[in-house]
């Protein structure tokens, strides 16, 4: 057995192992048999394909398993965090003022206009409409753009201001006048009322004091109205 290896060994082909009918095949397909050992063959191949600055031929037969075709594992490279910016800093920069030459009323009926295409596809409104099944849809609606008249409030001074809503905050309005004066109306004590065809709703402030983004997701309960 051992003189049969070493016969083998000593051929130094690497289909020695084969049977001959199996040799007598390959040969007929073009196969060559060759002289050298199976070490010596790699090694020829890895020199011939692999730069030999970038890869120690020898170190990787002997130590490192070497993956073909980007088959080796891959690393998840972690997401930078993003810096977001502090709402002092916004404050600082004035991110959130609206410039004098953009205070101009004529510049926002557009923006009224997509405003009242957005509320007619998200309340469905008919003339026999319930409007029971609007109000939680109102709670969660956005208003930017919608033109809000002060009906009734604590301080008389905003009793009657009307324009188009262009901020919203989580205690306030700031509404575009059509004497393009910029007013910050509290949502506190105060009553907006605004008109959708032909349909006056009422929007009660205490009930707005949430940011725009948090109560298009709130589950709101119902909850009594003190009448101002």
């Amino acid at each position: 057995m051992v003189e049969n290896t070493r016969r083998k060994l000593a051929e130094g082909s690497l289909y020695s192992d084969l049977q001959e009918d199996v040799k007598h095949n390959l040969a007929q397909q073009g196969f060559q048999p060759l002289h050298c050992s199976s070490k010596e063959f790699v090694a020829s191949f890895l020199n011939n394909v692999v730069q030999r600055d970038t890869l120690n031929v020898d170190f990787m037969m002997r130590n490192v398993p070497i993956h073909l075709d980007g088959t080796g594992p891959k690393t998840q490279k972690k997401k930078p965090k993003r810096k977001e910016v502090s709402a002092k800093k916004k404050r600082i920069h004035g991110i959130y003022n609206v410039s004098t030459a953009n205070q101009r009323y004529e510049m926002y009926l557009p923006l009224h206009k997509l405003w009242q295409d957005y509320m007619k596809n998200m309340l469905n409104l008919q003339a026999n409409s319930c409007l029971k099944s609007a109000y939680p849809k109102l709670l969660r609606a956005d208003y930017h753009g919608c033109i809000l008249t002060v009906s009734r409030s604590k301080c008389p001074s905003y009793i009657g201001t009307s324009g188009i809503l262009l901020q919203e905050t989580k205690n306030a309005f700031k509404i575009i006048t059509k004497q393009h004066q910029l007013k910050m109306i509290p949502k506190a004590n105060s009553v907006f009322s605004f008109e959708l065809e032909q349909f006056v709703f009422t929007v009660h402030g205490n009930h707005f004091r949430y940011r725009s983004s948090e109560r298009s997701a709130r589950k709101f309960k119902p909850k009594p109205t003190t009448d101002l």
